[in-house]
């Protein structure tokens, strides 16, 4: 007996582990025929409360093994976060495969993103990896506002007729995807790793069965370097924030209080480079001279995550990095957002985490 809300196994016997119900509850509900959601499961519903147990549910070691089963995978990724969520790691999974790639999160770009030039974008990258995804198979959508649902509903409807796999890193919106599309009884959560185990489940007028799966974790993501709760505050929701800056040689750029740019040589005729941040509410921006760094690392107020004044800056392995990007260019920082480069080069040396994802890439139109 599974949990309908995570898919865990069900338990009557230890209230500290998952998958517990009492047992008066789990008779109760067997005998109305009613569905079975864990006390976790249930405290995420009602009171968006996190219970303190230990959960090993990292979906990575055991998806080989799933995927034999399925020609079909919808493969969720974050359009905010593009760089962290569509992995090579999965990409060289997936080969072979009917593949359905779901770019959520597109509500929150900026109004001035060309959703026409942002699917031309995305085709590009794409196009350039191992697994070959048809263009109508790029499906970009909102699970928050609708956006794409419908027409990534009819697609699903006369593409495939018997089951697909949902997958994707944790917090993409696999689960809630699936919820918007009619699916019923799953836990939808902001804190990640929600779902625990494979997950079937059906949605009315659709034939094609759904299997949601645990999201696939990251180590390379901003979001990565801190506690659970922290993460939680880092999830956009509204649309990302956009700042411009030019910065001389000499200054610094905060993007959060584990990422920095250095600028060591200005640009042609000596002038500094101009960069747009674009960034979620809960990861901060901030210009400064080289000399202030020191000082503003253990300030909150003026750059975060990290949100809190315990965090130890020494447990981090930082590293440090010269490089140049040219106008029209992104350095996309894994969940932390990107900067565009506006007037270049840029020419710098970045301060980050070693184990920190950072792309220089094509700037979003």
């Amino acid at each position: 007996m599974k949990c309908e809300g995570c898919g865990i196994e069900i338990q009557s016997k230890d209230p500290n582990k998952a998958g517990y119900v009492p047992e008066n509850v789990i008779i109760e509900k067997l005998a109305n025929d009613e569905p079975i959601v864990c006390q976790r499961c249930f405290k995420l519903r009602h009171y968006n409360q996190l219970l303190p147990i230990n959960i090993d549910s990292d979906f990575s070691c055991q998806i080989d093994k799933i995927l034999k089963d399925f020609k079909t995978v919808i493969w969720l990724v974050d359009v905010i976060d593009f760089e962290g969520t569509f992995r090579k790691e999965i990409l060289d999974k997936l080969k072979g495969k009917n593949v359905f790639l779901v770019v959520n999160k597109i509500d929150l770009l900026p109004r001035s993103t060309s959703y026409t030039q942002l699917k031309e974008w995305l085709y590009e990258r794409i196009k350039d990896s191992d697994l070959k995804i048809p263009k109508e198979h790029i499906r970009m959508i909102s699970v928050k506002n609708g956006v794409g649902m419908e027409r990534t509903k009819k697609l699903l409807i006369k593409s495939e007729r018997e089951k697909a796999l949902i997958i994707g890193v944790v917090n993409v919106g696999k689960s809630s995807f699936l919820k918007k599309l009619g699916a019923e009884n799953l836990t939808v959560s902001s804190y990640p790793g929600t779902t625990l185990n494979v997950l079937r489940t059906k949605i009315n007028n659709m034939d094609l069965e759904f299997y949601d799966t645990p999201g696939i974790f990251t180590k390379d993501r901003l979001c990565d370097f801190f506690d659970i709760y922290s993460q939680v505050k880092m999830i956009p929701s509204k649309k990302i924030i956009s700042k411009t800056f030019t910065v001389n040689k000499g200054n610094v750029l905060f993007i959060s209080g584990l990422f920095w740019i250095k600028v060591i040589e200005n640009g042609i005729n000596d002038l500094p480079p101009i960069m747009t941040v674009f960034h979620p509410e809960g990861v901060s921006t901030h210009r400064a001279k080289q000399e202030r760094v020191d000082e503003l690392l253990t300030n909150r107020d003026v750059l975060f995550p990290p949100y809190y004044s315990s965090f130890k800056y020494e447990k981090v392995n930082f590293e440090n990095i010269v490089l140049r990007v040219d106008k029209g260019n992104d350095i996309a920082i894994a969940g932390g957002g990107w900067i565009s480069i506006k007037r270049g080069p840029l020419i710098a040396e970045i301060i980050k985490p070693k184990e920190l994802k950072v792309i220089i890439r094509k700037s979003i139109k």
